[in-house]
């Protein structure tokens, strides 16, 4: 069978999955898994191309937003039946079993699931973890000194900002359909606020990814931060005293964003059976969770999963998997969210620039927007 992903990334993950390949194989004789990892920046135009072409590997982790455009083409297989019928199928969370279905029908099996936290380093930051943003936008203004800004988080125009402003529309009631709304404006204003008027966010996060935040962090440049767990690694290896927290909530409540893959079988398979044997197997041998946690960065996403403590591979491990009721999927936008998180991620840098205020900012993402919905 042939298998795509993009975990390889870190040596870590890229062992991860070479070794749950070789566990899998060594208990079913006779079958053989070619893998192929590529860059997570040509993964998407890959799997597309792939697609198009009649290519599609048996056995793919997408993340989770292509799963609709997938579908639509007809490129993955319908597997509704199967998780149906499937005795763990519904042990995974509601928000995590949206996150693999379109049209009201599955594709796929969600086995790595992931949100983000606010991380603080003991050092920097002292007192109790800000609750709420008015708590959050104190702490990292008294947070700032001259040598640390206070907060830090990817900004940079791609996805990733999508990722980390979405949860402060929800957190201030809104979504990605009412874009346009008091809420948008309330988290633009928020988030603005945060960047130009206590400048307790560096301006350099408008061209930084994850990682980058990450470094910053590391190095000592950050008091806080927003990200996920796949940072732990990395944390823990540069010896720093830091702990991590649930968002901050919003007037509306909490709310994170539900990240991670969709694993799916390819429409034109003729290893249905197995492949679909490979994902549920994957989900089911317990012996698993190291390679999913530690190695993938993986949070519990099953009702059997939350308290186990294989799942707690790190004790931060908590405060991320205490958001997952709360954590929402983006495939529910359906097959235009690569267009919908430009326009979200185009609004958030024309505030943060300072190109636009955010009531003329949202009102020009609407436009954008709603045209997009219905497709």
């Amino acid at each position: 069978m042939t298998w795509w992903d993009y975990f390889g990334y870190s040596p870590a993950s890229d062992q991860a999955v070479k070794t749950l390949i070789e566990r899998y194989e060594k208990s079913h004789p006779g079958i053989q898994i070619k893998r192929t990892s590529i860059g997570f920046a040509d993964f998407h135009a890959k799997i597309v191309q792939a697609a198009a072409s009649g290519t599609f590997p048996d056995i793919a982790a997408v993340d989770a937003p292509d799963v609709p455009l997938l579908a639509g083409q007809r490129s993955i297989s319908d597997v509704t039946s199967r998780f149906d019928a499937w005795d763990l199928g519904g042990q995974f969370l509601e928000r995590v079993r949206e996150g693999v279905k379109h049209d009201g029908k599955y594709f796929g099996v969600p086995l790595r699931s992931n949100t983000t936290a606010l991380l603080y380093n003991k050092k920097l930051f002292t007192g109790t973890p800000p609750t709420t943003w008015a708590d959050l936008r104190a702490a990292a203004k008294a947070s700032t000194t001259d040598k640390s800004a206070g907060l830090c988080f990817a900004a940079a125009a791609n996805e990733q900002l999508t990722f980390n402003f979405l949860p402060f529309v929800w957190q201030a009631g809104g979504d990605l359909k009412t874009v346009g709304d008091t809420a948008t404006t309330e988290a633009l204003g928020f988030v603005n606020s945060l960047v130009n008027d206590d400048k307790s966010v560096p301006k350099q996060v408008l061209q930084w990814g994850h990682s980058d935040a990450q470094k910053a962090f590391e190095e000592g440049k950050c008091a806080m931060m927003i990200n996920g767990p796949w940072v732990i690694p990395g944390l823990k290896k540069a010896g720093l005293d830091w702990g991590a927290a649930p968002l901050p909530k919003g007037s509306a409540g909490s709310a994170s964003p539900l990240g991670g893959e969709v694993w799916v079988v390819g429409a034109k398979t003729k290893n249905l059976d197995a492949s679909w044997d490979v994902l549920t197997w994957l989900a089911e041998h317990k012996g698993n969770a190291a390679e999913f946690g530690g190695g993938l960065g993986s949070v519990p996403n099953r009702t059997d999963t939350l308290n186990d403590a294989a799942w707690q591979w790190d004790p931060a491990v908590a405060a991320f998997a205490g958001q997952m009721s709360t954590a929402k999927p983006r495939s529910v936008y359906g097959p235009q969210y690569p267009q919908l998180s430009e326009a979200v991620w185009t609004m958030a840098q024309q505030v943060l620039t300072g190109s636009k205020n955010p009531q003329d900012a949202a009102a020009d993402a609407r436009n954008r927007i709603q045209p997009l919905l219905g497709k």
